[in-house]
């Protein structure tokens, strides 16, 4: 249910609770007076039928009793007729009528007015007017017959409460259709002001919803009244400018992040590409010096491709895309990577301890991708060793995995960055932090896992590489042979 039909509903069951006190108060009123008007008019008359009763009653003419009773029974303005009784000074029958009809003695509501009357103390009685007793029924007039001291009898008018319920009735009818009808015209001009109130508030509701949906260039447009649903609408419009200028300055907040991300990933691309590059100048550089030995030249060639090779393999990784197709990893493979951080170590003088158990047989695991985890595990410890350290590599190649576990003498690691240590861009060294992202990352579409330990000094980090089902089947066969 919508706001403006509620508030057109409650301005109307507000104006209909008024309208019914309203219109009870003005019945009850109404009701009240016309029944005090009724009593005083109904005494006036029986104050004047007395008077006529006697000179009939001094006449000695019954007939003209009855007579005068009947035309004042019909005369009195009531739905029916109400019924008069005479009764002489000692208390017995005269005469009785209720309207047309006359009345005998034993009739009931002769005799219920004969038991009032005897009832009456005569002294409570004015001798001029009438006295007037409320009854459930109505109400009963009684006034003496008397003049000049000398009382001949006593007149009683029963004036029934249908006649007051009738007209009480006849004003509730009016008041009622009067009332309805001002109920349509008050619901009617309601619902209008409701819909000229409910404009503005209405336009804050769609112009809300298109913001709530994303839409920041809309026009809400502004209230110029000073009320509550005035200032609701400048708020609104302030907090509109506010998210416009939110917005753009986070479109400039992305823009130069991309900007950044794009930069520390082509600095990490050209770092990790530098590595297998010193190898290859190495290489030249020894194959320079020993050009004479046709083994040297074959020997070059072999590294150059493969430096190549896992130039390729590392651009892969770097966009999280390494697949596995590149020939099962032999003791060959391992010996490259000894060779490419030869360089690395003699710069710092450090102590290089290899110990590879892999046997001769073809490991049933992507060379280049073995190779890149190694170069970076290999290379991350020798930029943590300290000059004239120590660095180790132990390899075992398990019956279901091979198992690598690389330690340097450095510093350590803190056991809080450790969580950190292979997420992109965080470095302890300088460095651009992507090494051990590559790392953690071709480990893990290897299904391996890698894991890091603190040592007393220095670090290690230990990597398990699961075999491939269908080569370390034939491997297993080949043992098995």
């Amino acid at each position: 249910m919508g706001y403006r039909l509620r508030m057109t509903i409650a301005f109307s069951l507000l104006v209909l609770a008024g309208m019914i006190v309203l219109t009870v108060l003005v019945l009850t009123s109404s009701y009240h007076e016309f029944k005090a008007d009724r009593m005083m008019s109904v005494a006036r008359m029986t104050d004047c039928l007395s008077g006529n009763l006697y000179w009939d009653i001094t006449a000695d003419a019954p007939a003209r009793v009855q007579e005068s009773l009947e035309r004042f029974s019909l005369g009195v303005p009531a739905p029916q007729p109400p019924l008069v009784v005479a009764i002489d000074r000692t208390g017995g029958f005269y005469a009785a009528t209720d309207g047309g009809r006359r009345l005998a003695a034993g009739d009931p509501g002769v005799e219920r007015l004969m038991a009032l009357a005897h009832a009456l103390d005569r002294k409570a009685l004015p001798p001029q007017g009438a006295l007037t007793i409320e009854q459930a029924t109505g109400f009963v007039t009684a006034a003496s017959i008397a003049r000049d001291r000398q009382t001949l009898g006593l007149v009683l008018v029963d004036y029934p409460l249908s006649a007051l319920q009738e007209h009480f009735l006849a004003l509730f009818r009016a008041a009622l259709g009067y009332g309805l009808l001002l109920l349509v015209i008050l619901l009617l001009v309601g619902w209008a002001l409701g819909k000229r109130l409910m404009r503005p508030i209405s336009a804050l509701r769609e112009c809300m919803r298109r913001v709530g949906q994303g839409d920041l260039s809309v026009d809400c447009g502004t209230v110029n009244s000073r009320d509550e649903i005035g200032e609701l609408a400048r708020g609104f419009d302030e907090m509109l400018n506010g998210l416009r200028e939110k917005r753009f300055l986070e479109q400039e907040m992305r823009q130069s992040e991309r900007l950044a991300a794009v930069g520390q990933v082509s600095a990490g691309l050209a770092h990790e590409i530098n590595n297998p590059l010193g190898g290859m100048l190495n290489a030249l550089d020894t194959f320079r010096l020993h050009s004479e030995q046709p083994e040297m030249d074959r020997k070059t060639l072999d590294l150059l491709e493969r430096g190549l090779r896992q130039i390729q393999t590392t651009v892969q990784a770097l966009l999280v895309q390494a697949r596995a197709d590149a020939h099962p990893l032999t003791v060959r493979d391992l010996e490259d990577v000894r060779t490419l951080i030869q360089a690395e170590v003699h710069k710092k003088r450090l102590q290089l301890s290899w110990h590879c158990e892999v046997g001769e047989d073809a490991l049933a695991l992507p060379s280049s991708a073995v190779r890149q985890i190694l170069i970076n595990l290999l290379l991350n410890a020798i930029q943590a060793a300290p000059q004239q350290g120590r660095v180790a590599l132990r390899c075992v190649a398990q019956r279901a995995h091979l198992w690598l576990r690389v330690e340097d003498d450095g510093p350590g690691v803190a056991e809080a960055d450790q969580r950190k240590l292979f997420e992109p861009f965080f470095s302890q060294t300088g460095g651009h932090g992507l090494g051990l992202w590559v790392t953690y990352q071709t480990a893990r579409q290897l299904g391996g896992s890698i894991e890091v330990m603190a040592l007393a000094p220095g670090t290690a980090m230990e990597v398990h590489l699961p075999f491939s089902r269908r080569s370390s089947t034939n491997r297993t066969s080949e043992n098995d042979r």
